[in-house]
């Protein structure tokens, strides 16, 4: 019967990964059920089990009810060798057939509680390292990714550069956007909407991301595209197609007109990272003088 449950316990633990609660059930059949049971009928054969419960106590019980249960455990043990001295069970003695059966019996019990409880503990391990592994997918992630809009952030472009021209990936160009008149959007609508203005632009961005291309939340309301592979008229009709569905949306929102302006730079082998920043900030301080709304290659 003991085995019995230990097996259902062990199988809902398993099977609906509540092995915090089959570890409780199964530990604490064995501790107080099943290992001072065999020592009243076989005694001292048996006393190495009592053992093993107090180690599977500190493997599968948390810190914070280990101790009440190892005391528990101690006082259950000792109760049943006194216990068993002075009160012996009827059927103690048994003949040599018996304790051949007897202790074949406890043999497959044992070797089933063991397997059960190594069971217990390597699904265990495995969800606590499946779950690390999320959260170090989550923290990475967050790490990676502005908050608002989704895209990747300034310290992940670094790192994604560093990286592309260490494999000699250097074909490329970097696309500086910002928003016309981002703060009189603000100003006029309100902060609720300028962040609408933002994410719906992102999702622009991403629209018509080429493949092999990544859209970054450079700061504020400036955004690059980091674009391999391509050519200065691709990127015009790129970003025609961006403006255009920005231009709609606000007409479609508020009725009136924003763009925005850009700046394109192409990597050169051997340039800084920080370089092809500043050359695509230039050019975009070019375009944001000539009256916005424009390219500047």
């Amino acid at each position: 019967m003991c085995a019995l449950l230990i097996l259902l316990s062990s199988f809902y633990g398993v099977h609906f990964g509540h092995t915090k609660r089959a570890s409780y059930l199964v530990v604490s059949l064995l501790t107080f059920i099943e290992f001072p049971f065999l020592y009243y009928i076989y005694h001292t054969n048996t006393i190495v089990y009592m053992i093993l419960s107090i180690a599977a106590i500190a493997i599968f019980i948390p810190a914070a009810h280990a101790l009440i249960f190892a005391a528990l455990a101690v006082f259950c043990d000792v109760f049943i060798v006194i216990f068993s001295y002075y009160h012996p069970a009827p059927w103690a003695v048994i003949t040599e057939q018996e304790a051949f059966y007897s202790t074949l019996c406890s043999l497959v019990i044992s070797l089933f509680c063991v397997f059960m409880v190594t069971l217990l503990l390597k699904v265990q391990y495995e969800k606590q390292a499946n779950d690390l592994r999320t959260l170090g997918e989550q923290l990475k992630n967050a790490a990676d990714h502005d908050t608002l809009t989704a895209l990747y952030n300034r310290r992940y472009l670094n790192q994604y550069l560093e990286q592309l021209i260490q494999n000699d990936h250097t074909d490329f160009y970097a696309v500086l956007l910002d928003l016309d008149f981002f703060k009189k959007i603000n100003d006029t609508y309100g902060h609720v909407f300028g962040d609408e203005v933002l994410v719906t632009f992102s999702r622009i961005l991403e629209k018509y991301l080429p493949d092999g291309g990544i859209a970054v939340r450079f700061g504020g309301e400036e955004f690059m595209l980091i674009l391999p592979n391509t050519t200065e008229n691709n990127i015009r009709n790129l970003l025609q197609c961006m403006r255009t569905d920005y231009k709609q949306f606000i007409k479609e929102k508020k009725n009136t007109v924003y763009s925005f302006s850009s700046g394109i730079a192409q990597y050169q082998n051997g340039m800084e990272i920080s370089t092809l920043y500043s050359l695509a900030d230039k050019k975009l301080y070019c375009a944001k003088n000539d009256n916005r709304d424009k390219d500047v290659f």
